[in-house]
């Protein structure tokens, strides 16, 4: 992108107990994160991808936090740029109460520099320091109610209200 504007926020890229097999993470290593359409438990999830040695597609390592894939997601049907940069090796354990271990990355978001990408990347900012938090110390607040709240009111949203007749 010639005329661009960026962010940079750090973030946990979930998911490495079931990734640890197939990729190592290395600091300084960038993956490319592109919206994964058939996940079956985020139709937003933003999966980092990465070419693996012997494979000639790119595949999923890890994916960027549940609490900002929806606002990710839509910057990327934007046009947005979005990679991650791995920052430690060592994993972390996910905050999330059904557990899973993390690796702290860098997330980078680049637009295309117009007057409303503008507005929307600062938005897109407020939401995230909404919506997720870094780990201070090694501690994270509990969000576990949140999440949980969250999934159960995008279960609710997605049922037919429509009543048969008899």
């Amino acid at each position: 992108m010639s005329d661009s504007i960026r962010t940079s926020f750090r973030c946990g890229l979930r998911g490495f107990h079931v990734y640890q097999d197939i990729w190592k993470p290395v600091i300084g290593e960038t993956l490319h994160c592109i919206h994964e359409r058939n996940n079956i438990h985020d139709r937003y999830a933003i999966a980092a991808t990465k070419r693996l040695p012997g494979r000639l597609a790119d595949s999923i390592v890890g994916h960027l936090p549940r609490e900002i894939s929806r606002c990710t997601r839509f910057l990327i049907s934007r046009g947005g740029n979005v990679k991650v940069t791995v920052i430690d090796s060592k994993h972390r354990r996910s905050p999330l109460v059904q557990g899973g271990l993390e690796i702290p990355v860098t997330v980078c978001i680049e637009l295309d520099s117009t007057s409303k990408n503008i507005l929307v990347l600062e938005r897109y900012k407020k939401l995230v320091n909404e919506n997720y938090k870094e780990p201070i110390n090694g501690n994270f607040d509990d969000c576990t109610k949140d999440i949980l709240r969250d999934l159960y009111e995008s279960s609710d949203s997605g049922e037919d209200d429509t009543s048969s007749v008899d």
